[in-house]
């Protein structure tokens, strides 16, 4: 308590130079006499303190004591302010930094702003930070709605980790209640967000930020081309040792991406500036993408939130809606039943044109991923994800009999 009392006595002589004892006796709640028993301590130990008498006195440091030459560098001093101004900018730290600006007697501490907020963001999204902040440090658990890269939408209850600042995105590393396993969330795709009563088990987070790559994820060597134009956001995205620079200034790019839906949005967000070179299948993903947009200005149709896919009536061009389409016109996986919807849902033959009959995830390269996998296997695997997914098959009973009078019908099993 008296160190902590000395330090601030200190800290005040340092901001204010001359501080009468009845002050400082009323600020730290003491009396005038064990001021002076501290301002005796100070002296003792080294710090050039004294009492002036009179008009305009009180106990004064001596002008040529800075506190900051005898421990930090001017270069110290720079690295710990710079931090806590990256500090205050997640809202905290704005106390310890108007104290060490005074105690190193730094002035012009304005010279650098940090702002980690979007462009054009509003209240709510730093209140929104504010919170999970909160429930971080004071080890809450915290529930939201939360929108996967893919779309998907689902609530979830987590137990707050570590805030993660990474590639100009927040995220938050927490054990997810839901999966029961650790999970990372990007704060701008978590809504409605709600501190839960209890608290958090200790737990220990992954070292790593990225989680481990899920079961049949499958990535992509992507070979393209981009125009120079498009040169500013190129050197955003990718990284130096992947782009090389043509004579005509297109820009070459080599890289490898998880092959989603994500990959996809992010390719045609170049639009005209980008051509994909290779792997031939993703240049055929993207025509037929490129045809299903077309095809909603052409025929003056709005999405409304379904999914469209182009089909011919009467010879002429048209659009549907997915949930428009009968199921005997629609095409699945004859492996495991996945609706091959969308070009990148489906797997590749040999030569890397894509797959006709079955999905990504049971055949790539002209042949199964899983060989030696039986019809019953698959069966289990998808009543598995039903189970995990809330159930969109129906209930289990019921989906278990669906499959086990379909799946014989599918090209994979029909010989058995």
């Amino acid at each position: 308590m008296k160190n902590g009392r000395l330090f601030e006595i200190l800290y005040l002589l340092v901001e204010k130079r001359a501080v009468t004892a009845g002050d400082l006796a009323q600020r730290l709640e003491v009396s005038e006499r064990t001021i002076y028993r501290d301002i005796d301590a100070l002296s003792a130990a080294g710090i050039p303190v004294y009492a002036q008498k009179g008009k305009g006195g009180g106990i004064r440091l001596m002008d040529q004591f800075v506190l900051d030459r005898a421990l930090l560098s001017r270069e110290q001093q720079d690295e710990i302010l710079f931090a806590l101004q990256a500090v205050q900018a997640t809202g905290g730290g704005e106390e310890a930094l108007s104290r060490l600006s005074a105690l190193f007697r730094r002035e012009g501490g304005d010279w650098l702003e940090v702002d980690f907020t979007d462009w054009g963001s509003g209240a709510a999204e730093r209140e929104n930070f504010s919170l999970v902040k909160r429930a971080v440090l004071e080890r809450k658990p915290l529930s939201f709605t939360y929108y996967s890269s893919a779309g998907e939408k689902s609530r979830r209850t987590v137990e707050p980790a570590r805030l993660v600042f990474k590639s100009g995105c927040w995220y938050l590393s927490a054990f997810c209640r839901n999966k029961q396993d650790w999970r990372v969330f990007r704060l701008v795709r978590m809504e409605e967000l709600a501190l839960e009563e209890g608290a958090c088990q200790p737990r220990t987070p992954p070292e790593q930020l990225e989680p481990p790559l899920p079961e049949g994820y499958r990535g992509v060597d992507l070979r393209l081309r981009f125009a120079p134009s498009a040169a500013w956001r190129v050197r955003d995205y990718f990284h130096p040792g992947e782009v090389s620079v043509q004579p005509d200034g297109r820009l070459l790019v080599a890289c490898t991406f998880p092959e989603d839906q994500w990959l996809l949005s992010f390719l045609l967000s170049f639009g005209s500036q980008l051509e994909v070179l290779s792997p031939a299948y993703w240049r055929d993903i993207l025509k037929e993408e490129i045809k299903k947009s077309l095809e909603v200005y052409e025929t003056g149709q709005t999405l409304s939130g379904y999914e469209a896919y182009p089909c011919v009536r009467d010879g002429e061009h048209s659009v549907r809606h997915k949930e428009d389409i009968p199921m005997e016109e629609r095409k699945f996986c004859q492996c495991c039943a996945m609706p091959l919807d969308k070009p990148e849902d489906r797997g590749t033959e040999a030569g890397g044109a894509l797959s006709e009959d079955y999905c990504r995830y049971c055949y790539q390269n002209g042949a199964f991923t899983a060989p030696d996998a039986t019809m019953d296997d698959i069966i289990a695997f998808n009543l598995k994800f039903n189970a995990e997914n809330g159930h969109p098959f129906g209930p289990q009973e019921e989906a278990e009999k669906m499959m086990r009078g379909w799946f014989p019908t599918l090209k994979r099993w029909r010989k058995q």
